[in-house]
């Protein structure tokens, strides 16, 4: 079996070819999905925050975290009419606790940041969550969400 260098240079050319057409339909998956995986993230902060008192506003893009967050513009609702988007911020925020992995929001106003809850679950699990987990690793994750508000607020400017 001896193949002669044409024969493999074509051989060789052909597989890089089928790698790269791989990761092209891979790449274009990623990038059509993106408004869906935004648009969960938003309902997941919304179903946390009264919908009465505040409405989610867009996407901050920060480059910062390694993506085990996402950070999103909020209004309060006032009479049912929406104020602008000011200083504002709300984060859901992938946090360890001793029920594993969750998603966890928090939100600055103020100057001050605060846990509202866990998305994706019922109220009432949620508050006897906040009872019962606010300890040192609840003061981490306020203290990794006020680094992150931080950022936000250096990207906007304020």
């Amino acid at each position: 079996m001896n193949y002669g260098p044409k024969k493999s240079f074509v051989q060789c050319g052909a597989f890089i070819g089928i790698v790269c057409a791989f990761f092209l339909v891979l790449s274009l998956f990623i990038v059509l999905s993106r408004g869906n995986w935004e648009r969960g993230l938003r309902r997941a902060v919304q179903s946390v925050l009264p919908s009465s008192e505040y409405s989610v506003g867009k996407m901050l893009r920060l480059e910062e975290g390694g993506g085990n967050f996402a950070c999103f513009e909020i209004s309060r609702n006032s009479d049912g009419t929406l104020r602008e988007f000011s200083e504002r911020l709300a984060i859901v925020m992938r946090v360890t606790t001793y029920y594993g992995p969750l998603p966890a929001v928090f939100i600055r106003e103020g100057g001050e940041t605060r846990f509202v809850g866990i998305a994706y679950l019922s109220s009432s699990v949620t508050e006897e969550f906040s009872d019962a987990d606010r300890s040192r690793s609840m003061d981490f994750w306020i203290g990794q969400a006020d680094e992150i508000f931080d950022a936000a607020a250096r990207l906007r400017g304020i």
